[in-house]
């Protein structure tokens, strides 16, 4: 260690006492203010803070802003999604009601089946209507043939000479014509004895078939079948001739005639019933003409009847069901713009259709063997009676001798 005599000592410490006293008297120091500072960077500092508070309450803004448009945004997304999945409901819910529709309906087209689905309700009214023919006519001899006791062949027959007054032709005028029995010739000519009053209805030489019926052609049609089916045979009984035994035979037989004259009577009672206008084809027949190609088809075919009362008989409904499908051009052109479902639904329509007619068919074949059977036992009557009545005599011959 190098060691540093005082005199040495001495001198250093001078030296540094020298140096101290020098620097503290180089500066005048202000420790309480400064001058710089108040006046250029206490301002300035101040006007950075004034300019960063508005920055940061900008900022703010600008966040709550930003905030609230996310939000905005975010219940927007939220009602486009709610929207969006309410539309989707409600499209899946018409989707099946379409669907429902289309699969059920009964579309206001050509191929419809209201017509066919009131042929029950028709053919139940016609048949009804059979009870009624004689008291809804307003002729007195109509009325007569289902209300008065048959009367003797004589009166039956002069009765309908006076009637036929009403149905002179050309040839009757020409015969006996001025007469109360041939006034002048009819618009009915010969209504009263020909069948085509019963198939066509009565009218003039050269007229359009008529299948629904005017109250004339009724009344004509029910004087044609009295003439052929309801021939008289024999008077009816008073009450003080039935008394006895010959009366009561007598009466016996007036009741076996009129069975088989009813029977002989009732194809003819029903299809004039069939034709006259029916209340039942009302409704049916309404629902149908909504549509323009079936319409078209009803003022081409339909009876003058018919178009006149908006009301067809049955005969002429089931013809129209018919004839509107296959003999209307509009049927066609409409079936090739159908869809499969349609298509479809008219095959059915037909099939079903054919199976009414197939049944109407098969109920007519069982009234034609009803009479057919009536006529067997009619004719085996005629035969074996006299053949009966002469083994009778012999048995009755035999027994005598004995």
């Amino acid at each position: 260690m190098i060691k540093i005599g005082k005199a040495k000592r001495s001198v250093m410490a001078v030296s540094i006492l020298a140096f101290s006293v020098q620097s503290a008297f180089a500066y005048t120091v202000n420790v309480n203010s400064s001058i710089p500072i108040s006046t250029q960077v206490m301002p300035a500092l101040s006007t950075a803070n004034g300019l960063l508070g508005n920055i940061q309450a900008t900022l703010i803004n600008i966040g709550t802003a930003i905030s609230q448009q996310g939000d905005r945004q975010a219940a927007l997304m939220q009602q486009v999604a709610e929207t969006n999945r309410q539309f989707e409901v409600e499209q899946k819910r018409n989707d099946r009601l379409l669907q429902a529709q289309d699969k059920y309906r009964v579309p206001d087209d050509i191929c419809a089946q209201s017509i066919g689905g009131g042929a029950a309700g028709v053919s139940s009214a016609a048949a009804g209507g059979q009870r009624t023919l004689g008291s809804a006519s307003s002729a007195k001899d109509v009325k007569a043939i289902f209300e008065v006791p048959a009367r003797a062949t004589d009166v039956d027959a002069s009765s309908t000479a006076e009637v036929h007054s009403q149905y002179c032709d050309s040839s009757d005028y020409a015969a006996f014509g001025g007469t109360s029995f041939c006034p002048s010739v009819s618009d009915m000519p010969r209504a009263d004895t020909s069948l085509s009053s019963l198939l066509y209805g009565a009218g003039k030489e050269g007229k359009a078939p008529d299948l629904t019926f005017t109250d004339e052609q009724t009344d004509a049609a029910l004087r044609y079948m009295k003439n052929t089916a309801l021939r008289s045979a024999g008077r009816q009984l008073s009450r003080g001739e039935v008394k006895g035994a010959s009366g009561r035979i007598y009466l016996g037989m007036i009741q076996q005639y009129q069975a088989l004259t009813d029977a002989a009577a009732q194809p003819q009672m029903e299809m004039i019933a069939n034709s006259k206008p029916n209340p039942a084809t009302d409704a049916a027949l309404a629902d149908a003409r909504k549509v323009p190609e079936v319409e078209s088809y009803f003022q081409a075919t339909a009876s003058n009847r018919a178009k006149q009362l908006n009301r067809m008989s049955a005969r002429e409904f089931e013809e129209f069901e018919v004839g509107r499908r296959y003999s209307n051009p509009a049927y066609q052109a409409t079936l090739t713009n159908k869809n499969t479902e349609d298509l479809m639904r008219e095959q059915i329509n037909i099939a079903n259709l054919n199976n009414w007619l197939v049944l109407k068919t098969k109920q007519q074949l069982e009234k034609q063997n009803v009479l057919l059977g009536q006529i067997l036992a009619n004719d085996a009557y005629q035969t074996y009676k006299p053949m009966l009545a002469a083994q009778l005599e012999s048995v009755n011959a035999g027994v005598s001798r004995k």
